[in-house]
């Protein structure tokens, strides 16, 4: 089976003090934890994503969007938006949206079984649950790729 080349994607997790980033590979299998930027302005933060976007030839960017354990809207949903579209713009790149509950805690469990000390795992988890973000979105659209070639409609979260 030949794998088809897949646009990149970024993937961005929005903290409140640290913004995680991560990587897809060219073929759109797996995710990389690539760097955390921290202390920055959104300005900043915008330049420095537009910058890695254009080094790392991405099509995409994939950005957590932070919703309460019933499925509700978070109260920082809005400002993740606006964040994510000012970085949207700053590259000239589309944004999708991914729900992230529960992914720093798993970031947090894959880097605690690693055996490292809780400075280590801290300077880590924004670009590992970023990673986790990405994985999920890469997940679903080959899935969803899947289902149409075998000539399967789409699901409800599909459409």
């Amino acid at each position: 089976m030949i794998r088809r080349m897949e646009p990149r994607a970024l993937a961005i997790d929005f903290g409140t003090k640290r913004v995680g980033i991560a990587v897809s590979d060219s073929l759109g299998i797996a995710a990389t934890p690539v760097e955390v930027i921290e202390g920055r302005t959104p300005d900043q933060v915008a330049d420095r994503v537009a910058f890695l976007a254009k080094d790392r030839g991405v099509a995409v960017l994939v950005v957590g969007m932070p919703a309460n354990m019933d499925g509700s809207v978070h109260k920082s949903a809005a400002s993740v938006r606006q964040r994510a579209e000012q970085c949207a713009k700053k590259c000239g790149l589309p944004v999708e949206y991914v729900d992230e509950r529960l992914t720093t805690m798993e970031a947090e469990r894959h880097l605690r079984e690693a055996g490292q000390t809780r400075a280590w795992r801290k300077e880590r988890i924004d670009r590992v649950a970023a990673a986790l973000i990405l994985q999920s979105w890469l997940t679903s659209r080959r899935a969803a790729r899947a289902r149409t070639e075998a000539g399967i409609p789409p699901g409800p979260e599909e459409t």
